[in-house]
């Protein structure tokens, strides 16, 4: 009888423990998530693309996504426009510089003639220059009508000579200081026979540029020049002379 109630008692006993443990372990689990009524949903990132392996034609520089994955497109950059075109910009036209008037004391007509040269010096690798022929200037300072005075006559010659052909020049004013200066330029061309022991005597072309000091003393004109001459448009030869030209009203 003692031990039937022993037993009964044990069994309650276990039965209660079994009930407390149930309800504990249930407690437990049954614990509800946080609420997030006040989060912003975040939708999960999406998968990334998968590479699979290259066909037996692929480099293996090509990846190939799966079916239903598409790569996003990519924004085009906005065109830039063209830049606008240039402003049209009116250039005046070049014009001729006149020639200076030169003072009063250089009116009349001039002539003078160039007979010796102080020196002269050919260029390096140049033919060989021959004799210096005398060469002429006549310059006529005057007016015509109520126009102001001007060269009316310029020219530059070369002394007659069997030697030479086509000769032709002229002056032209380039600078004064308005009292006594000036500082002109002439331009000489004439063709030059050549001297061959075959008798044939064909011509070269020759060009003198002069640049002309000249300087009223009274009734002369005292002339320094720097002369560059040039045979067949090669530079040949650099000289210097001095002359006095002389009043002449004719």
């Amino acid at each position: 009888m003692r031990i039937r109630s022993f037993m009964t008692c044990a069994i309650v006993v276990a039965l209660v423990l079994a009930g407390l443990r149930a309800a504990l372990a249930q407690s437990t689990l049954e614990v509800g998530p946080p609420s997030n009524q006040n989060q912003p949903y975040v939708p999960p990132p999406p998968p990334p693309p998968i590479r699979l392996a290259p066909s037996n034609g692929d480099t293996g520089n090509t990846i190939q996504l799966l079916p239903g994955w598409n790569q996003p497109a990519q924004p085009q950059a906005a065109a830039t426009p063209p830049p606008p075109p240039p402003a049209h910009v009116n250039v005046a036209p070049m014009t001729a510089q006149a020639a200076p008037a030169l003072p009063a004391v250089f009116r009349g007509c001039w002539q003078g003639r160039v007979n010796q040269l102080e020196w002269i010096k050919r260029e390096p690798g140049a033919p060989k220059v021959g004799f210096w022929t005398p060469k002429t200037y006549k310059l006529c300072y005057k007016r015509v009508g109520n126009q102001p005075f001007t060269l009316t006559f310029t020219n530059t010659g070369i002394e007659e000579s069997d030697k030479i052909v086509n000769p032709h020049g002229r002056v032209v004013p380039l600078s004064t200081d308005g009292r006594a200066f000036a500082l002109m330029r002439s331009n000489l061309s004439f063709d030059e026979y050549k001297v061959r022991p075959d008798g044939m005597t064909p011509t070269f072309a020759v060009n003198e540029v002069t640049n002309l000091d000249c300087r009223i003393s009274g009734d002369e004109m005292l002339v320094t020049a720097d002369v560059l001459g040039a045979r067949d448009g090669e530079p040949w030869f650099k000289a210097r002379w001095r002359a006095d030209f002389h009043r002449n009203e004719n």
